[in-house]
């Protein structure tokens, strides 16, 4: 029934230790976890400083989401990483739509406007996440 769950993480904001739940949920489901963390459009024309600060971003995204990817393999956990470039609430509503999404799971993030993120996902669960991962 939940084969896929979607996880939208902000490097930047979410600790390791705070996917414990998701896994567990994940393991019990038999579902795989794709982890999802997006970085905002690059300028049309960047500086050599904004250049370099978002390539250190992107570095930082992929490092996050390897950790998950060894934390799901120390589970055996079935994973999947992404790292998109877009708007927030359009690219995880994309990806939802793209990878058939069963849940997406986020946690309360600055960025992340909760009633628009649930009006574009339609009827596909959201599971908010505290900061303990449940």
């Amino acid at each position: 029934m939940y084969k896929r769950l979607l996880v939208y993480v902000d490097p930047g904001e979410t600790r390791l230790d705070e996917l414990e739940g998701l896994m567990d949920l994940a393991d019990q489901l038999g579902a795989r976890v794709i982890a999802l963390a997006i970085l905002e459009p690059e300028p049309d024309k960047p500086t050599e400083k904004e250049k370099k600060a978002r390539d250190e971003l992107e570095d930082r995204a992929w490092k996050f989401l390897y950790s998950i990817e060894d934390i799901a393999f120390s589970r055996e956990v079935k994973n999947s990483l992404m790292l998109e470039e877009g708007k927030t609430l359009d690219t995880i509503a994309s990806v939802v739509s793209s990878y058939d999404v069963d849940i997406c799971a986020t946690f309360n993030y600055r960025n992340v406007d909760i009633p628009g993120l649930l009006e574009k996902l339609n009827t596909v669960p959201l599971l908010l996440l505290n900061q303990e991962g449940q």
